[in-house]
């Protein structure tokens, strides 16, 4: 008898040490969440200047044929525009086709696509400015077009002031 009174105290105290619903049942849980961008769009380049240098009248100096790479780090099909703000300087240039103080820039671009450049070192686009036109459409997740410039010099020069310009690459989805 008394071995069965100590049997029953001590449970006794472990139930009340060790509460059963405590024992078998969890408080807390944990849920992992992702979530992934469905159409996400973003470029780089590696080149982020070019100086012509000294240019004459009525020349045509170029980059060189896939002078600089455009990263494309888009999760998307994704189309690349181009445009420039214009000459500026001490007495800007007029942008636009080629005459006396007038200049443009041309570009050419690999992966063109049916609406943008016929391929590289063709100088076949004009870089509007004020406003943008296709480099490169439809370009391919994980293609990485090249691309060039050409400066379309003024027939003639009544000043000497060093004229500067910026160039945009701009891409949008597909």
């Amino acid at each position: 008898m008394k071995k069965k009174v100590v049997s029953v105290l001590a449970v006794s105290l472990l139930l009340l040490v060790c509460p059963v619903s405590q024992v078998l049942a969890d408080t807390t849980a944990d849920v992992t969440v992702t979530a992934t961008p469905g159409s996400f769009v973003g470029i780089s380049c590696d080149q982020t200047s070019h100086d012509f240098g000294s240019i004459t009248a009525s020349s045509t100096p170029n980059t060189g044929t896939g002078w600089a790479t455009i990263t494309n780090s888009s999760s998307v099909l994704i189309d690349i525009t181009i445009g420039c703000n214009g000459w500026s300087g001490t007495t800007a240039w007029t942008y636009g086709a080629a005459g006396a103080d007038t200049a443009q820039l041309n570009t050419s671009a690999t992966n063109g696509g049916a609406t943008g450049s016929s391929g590289a070192g063709l100088y076949d686009v004009t870089i509007p400015s004020g406003s943008s036109a296709m480099l490169c459409d439809g370009v391919a997740i994980g293609t990485n077009p090249a691309w060039e410039m050409q400066l379309a010099a003024p027939t003639s020069f009544t000043h000497g002031y060093t004229q500067t310009t910026t160039v945009t690459l701009t891409a949008a989805a597909g």
